[in-house]
């Protein structure tokens, strides 16, 4: 694909399914629920399907979500995170053969007999799901339906020694004990399956870990990048001492320098508030950012030595840049960077 002077998101479909394969072998007697909602991360959802379709199961957060990949021809079973809403989603659900997450009354009582789903149960992270007094008050009314499973999710798998994920464990079995035993359990995301084996049961539900973001505040060297963002260089600006640059003139040259202008901004999604300082690659080399980022334009400075043309890729994180360091410059993490990007973002896909 000719990106032309576009920003584009490089997808290593290899390291997808390297990731992957790493999730089988952290649970080796579990089953598989990949997570590609949020249009796989931001991964393009129907390629990264494609490529990963020895998993079990898919999973996404929307009754819509799930059309889309009916309708991109997927035959998995699809799991709704979410569930439906009203009887309009229920009956897509039924139409399209998804299977809803019911984590509310509400939805328990609309629930149609036939439909297989999954019970959300809330083991403290408080979020959705039935805590433990309203199962003992629903349990004839749950064996009713066709459930597959319960599950929950962890809320500090990415802290393993974190005193909750023991307390939270504990909950859930203590809330499945009173369902029926024959019902799969899920509990584990992707800082379970990495970080707490005891957690893996009958189901793992992989997410960021797939597309190379860690789950733990550091990086997991395991783990291999999915994406690689790049942009362009649109031009060289030779600055004087006392120059600024950029809206708000945040930056000043001190001396005489080299700035490239890069043609990727927060229109693109790359976020406006990205300090100075933080790196990206040019050539292989480090180099920072200046200036405030505008809608479709980033500044770095460059050394007087480095060859730098308009037209040379500028990469803001890959494989040879941590997404992960990069979400620690602004306080945020990998999954919002990733997800984040607009469709001016060009996707091109690696085998």
């Amino acid at each position: 694909m000719n990106v032309g002077n576009s920003p584009c998101a490089i997808i290593h479909l290899d390291n997808i399914e390297s990731n992957f394969d790493l999730v089988r072998s952290c649970a080796p007697e579990s089953q598989t629920m990949v997570v590609v909602k949020a249009d796989a991360y931001g991964h393009g959802v129907a390629e990264v399907c494609r490529r990963l379709c020895d998993t079990d199961a898919f999973a996404v957060a929307r009754v819509s979500e799930g059309i889309d990949l009916r309708e991109a021809g997927l035959q998995h079973p699809i799991c709704i995170l979410e569930g439906f809403l009203d009887e309009a989603e229920q009956d897509a659900c039924l139409e399209h053969g998804l299977i809803p997450t019911i984590h509310s009354l509400y939805q328990l009582r609309q629930l149609d007999d036939q439909l297989p789903a999954w019970l959300k149960v809330n083991s403290g992270m408080h979020r959705l799901g039935f805590g433990i007094k309203e199962i003992e008050a629903l349990v004839e009314l749950i064996k009713e339906k066709s459930f597959i499973g319960v599950m929950s999710h962890l809320a500090n798998a990415d802290k393993a020694e974190y005193e909750s994920n023991k307390a939270q464990l504990s909950r859930f079995r203590e809330i499945v004990a009173k369902l029926d035993p024959a019902l799969a359990l899920s509990i584990a995301n992707s800082g379970g399956i990495l970080n707490i084996p005891e957690s893996h049961f009958e189901w793992v539900r992989p997410g960021i870990m797939l597309y190379g973001g860690s789950p733990s505040p550091r990086s997991d060297k395991r783990l291999k990048a999915g994406m690689t963002l790049t942009a362009p260089v649109i031009s060289i600006n030779e600055l004087q001492a006392g120059d600024a640059i950029g809206y708000g003139s945040l930056w000043t040259a001190k001396q005489p320098c080299r700035v490239a202008v890069v043609g990727l901004g927060y229109a693109d999604g790359y976020p406006r508030e990205m300090p100075e300082g933080t790196a990206v690659l040019i050539n292989h080399q480090r180099r920072e950012l200046i200036g405030r980022i505008s809608m479709d334009m980033t500044f770095v400075k460059i050394e007087d030595t480095d060859e730098v043309s308009p037209g040379d890729r500028v990469t803001f994180w890959g494989e040879e840049l941590p997404v992960d360091e990069i979400a620690n410059r602004i306080g945020t993490i990998s999954y919002a960077l990733m997800s984040g990007l607009t469709p001016r973002v060009k996707r091109v896909y690696e085998n």
